[in-house]
């Protein structure tokens, strides 16, 4: 008669070749190596943008000391989508990830002409979509409060340089690329057009912040 004592291994041993087996399978391996992966992508993706909006913190620090600055820092702010962001010098892909950035080669934000800011689909531009004919964008600049007002919204392709048009008055040109929530790539480009208005309409208080009290546009 055999003892219970001999089979008592056995079970152990079975186990740990069940879990060396599961190991050994090659589908098993391949989704612990895409699970891997897959967080090591989320955790880059999430610190860059935690890092991108920082710099933006920070921008925005530098604004309110130095308002007068030689040159002066601008700022864009659209109250109906709660966008309040320095804009950066300069179109290339490293000012891009800190904030919208004003195309060099267009005029000046606050100035008589077309000025031309472009800014990413998914990050400081991401409600840009929701502007319609009559909303309200303000440029601060060198202590000024200048009013823009939307006046046309279109899709364009991205061969369209038309959108980089001068003119000869004061015009606001925002450029994102759409559809804003396609994934990967977007194949078209959404223009919001505004124009400035004569007089400067009366500003939130968030905006007034800074700016010289009855500022006059130039």
């Amino acid at each position: 008669m055999l003892q219970p004592d001999l089979w008592r291994p056995f079970p152990i041993r079975i186990k740990s070749e069940h879990v060396v087996s599961r190991f050994r399978n090659p589908r098993q391996v391949a989704s612990y190596v895409l699970i891997f992966v897959g967080a090591v992508l989320c955790t880059y993706v999430a610190a860059t943008y935690l890092w991108m909006y920082a710099q933006q913190r920070i921008l925005l620090g530098q604004w309110s000391k130095h308002v007068a600055a030689d040159p002066p820092l601008t700022k864009l702010s659209i109250p109906r989508i709660n966008l309040e962001d320095v804009v950066l010098e300069g179109a290339s892909s490293h000012s891009l990830l800190l904030g919208p950035a004003h195309l060099a080669e267009t005029a000046i934000p606050g100035s008589i002409g077309n000025a031309v800011i472009a800014g990413h689909r998914d990050t400081f531009f991401r409600h840009v979509h929701s502007l319609r004919y009559g909303d309200d964008i303000y440029i601060l600049r060198a202590g000024k409060l200048f009013h823009y007002v939307v006046r046309a919204r279109k899709i364009v392709e991205p061969t369209n340089l038309s959108v980089l048009r001068p003119t000869k008055d004061g015009e606001l040109t925002l450029i994102t690329c759409y559809p804003t929530h396609a994934i990967g790539p977007a194949p078209q480009r959404l223009i919001i057009v505004a124009k400035m208005v004569s007089e400067p309409g009366p500003a939130p208080p968030t905006l007034a912040k800074n700016v010289s009290i009855g500022a006059k546009l130039p």
